[in-house]
This record gives structure tokens, C-alpha cells and sequence, in this order.
């Protein structure tokens, strides 16, 4: 996020100190990168992040009998390592359990699901 500074100390014709308008804090200027920089950093990261979620989603579910997933209801209680049907995620596994939500992995990422639901 690039926020409004006022400039405090020049070397020359470059800012060296500036101040945060929105913070009051204090640093060395860093200039604001340029946007055809940002949208390569954003497309080089969902590849990235595409690659490694399809290549660790499909290792934790090798070794898993995908055909046994429970169905996903709130009400019910999972377990962790459980392989799991989401309506609208699709497969996934079960990676943490607290309380009343679960950290589930599907192909599309992870996602924080509520589960042992009273009522």
C-alpha cells in the first residue's frame, strides 16, 4: 500500500527521510514500485502459489481413500487427517481441529470451516 508522506531531509533531488501522513512514523524514503512491477510480482505469485497448493494438495491426499470422505455438515465432528466432501470445495483434508472450526486443505487452498455445531 503506498500512503501519503511529507518529505523531511533531500540528498540532492531525492528524498532521504520522510514521515508517514496516516501513522506519523518515521523512516527512509523507499520509492513507490512502479506498476507494471507490481502486476509481474502478483502473476509470478499465483503461479507459485498455484503450483505448490496442487503439488502439496495432492501429496496429502496420496495414501488417503478419497472414496470414504465424509460428507461436511457443521453439526458434525471431524478429526484431524480425515478426508472430507465439501459441497462446494470439493475434497479435502482435515489438517487442524480446535474447538469449533477445522483448517481444511482443498485443491484451491485452505479453508477455516466450522464443525460440532450445537443447534
Amino acid at each position: 500500500m503506498v500512503l501519503g508522506h511529507t518529505i523531511l531531509a533531500m540528498v540532492g533531488i531525492k528524498p532521504a527521510r520522510v514521515r508517514c501522513n496516516t501513522c506519523q512514523g518515521e523512516h527512509k524514503y523507499k520509492a513507490p514500485p512502479s506498476p507494471g512491477s507490481i502486476e509481474k510480482a502478483k502473476v509470478a505469485k499465483i503461479a507459485r502459489v498455484a503450483k505448490s497448493n496442487v503439488t502439496s494438495w495432492e501429496a496429502l491426499l496420496a495414501g488417503k481413500d478419497t472414496t470414504r470422505a465424509r460428507r461436511y455438515n457443521t453439526k458434525e465432528r471431524f478429526e484431524e487427517g480425515e478426508v472430507i466432501q465439501h459441497p462446494t470445495f470439493g475434497t479435502g483434508l482435515v489438517q487442524e481441529v480446535r474447538s469449533d472450526k477445522l483448517g481444511v486443505v482443498f485443491n484451491t487452498g485452505t479453508k477455516t470451516l466450522i464443525h460440532a455445531k450445537s443447534s
